[in-house]
């Protein structure tokens, strides 16, 4: 597999807009939601606005090799600003299943040592099975989980803490 590595997206907000609706179709199974009369899956772009105008959120482009390979949108958790909070994380499904997705979030999350949670749509078990094991790899188990309710979706809060890496 080649190399996998984050580009800081600061600047390629454009990027992550065109990706977006990928990102968005793949969680609508689990929300159940429709495409549009002319067969998009959609989303409000403002919605990424924070990605781009506080300094309390970090939006990564993924790459395997020169290809890209998804984004990670990291934030420091509105609700707790003592945690930071995998806000979105997407790789596209030609890099599922080869460990992309896995590299990538210790790259993202290695960035800034702390306490940290990953949110799961309790409907997507495919993701759930995907964060349990990354976060165990990372953390050698050390972690808690508890289902509660993000706004008004139930899911599961995955908590956990990152070390600095020893060098």
């Amino acid at each position: 597999m080649e190399e996998i590595h984050l580009v800081p997206a600061k600047k390629y907000r454009n990027i992550i807009e065109n990706l977006f609706p990928y990102y968005v179709y793949d969680l609508a199974e689990y929300g159940k939601w429709p495409c549009t009369a002319e067969g998009r899956y959609s989303f409000n772009p403002a919605l990424l606005d924070p990605h781009w105008s506080r300094d309390d959120h970090w939006p990564w482009l993924i790459y395997c090799g020169e290809e890209l390979a998804g984004f990670c949108l990291l934030r420091r958790y509105p609700d707790n600003s003592e945690r930071y909070d995998i806000d979105q994380f997407f790789v596209l499904r030609k890099f599922k299943g080869q460990g992309v997705g896995k590299r990538a979030f210790e790259l993202a999350v290695s960035t800034m040592p702390g306490l940290w949670q990953t949110r799961v749509l309790v409907e997507n078990s495919a993701a759930l099975h995907f964060w349990r094991s990354a976060i165990d790899s990372l953390t050698n188990g050390h972690y808690q989980e508890q289902v509660m309710l993000d706004g008004d979706l139930p899911m599961h809060f995955i908590y956990y803490q990152v070390f600095p890496i020893q060098s």
